[in-house]
């Protein structure tokens, strides 16, 4: 797949994407892989930070300018993690003792 598309998206690139069936209909995360279809269209795989797991884009799918309940829901998956990772750090070196 050598063709000018692979500029657009590059693996690293943190994007937005409009997805189909997660519970937020977006998604944000950094490019792993793409590929194009059978039809021409180029997706992107990527680790979504918002909704979590394994997640596949489209290219005509990326959101330029992410809005407010974008940021927000961000944030709130954020703040979960990092939750969660300060209790199994407190679990490990605390609770050991």
């Amino acid at each position: 797949m050598e063709d000018v598309k692979e500029e657009k998206v590059k693996i690293g690139d943190m994007l937005w994407v409009k997805l189909k069936g997660p519970t937020s209909d977006f998604g944000y995360g950094e490019v792993i892989g793409f590929f194009e279809t059978p039809d021409g269209d180029l997706c992107f795989e990527f680790h979504c930070r918002v909704n979590g797991g394994y997640r596949i884009g489209l290219e005509k799918n990326i959101i330029n300018k992410p809005n407010v309940r974008m940021m927000s829901k961000m944030a709130n998956a954020q703040k979960e993690l990092s939750e969660v990772l300060k209790k199994k750090w407190f679990v490990k070196h605390v609770k050991q003792k």
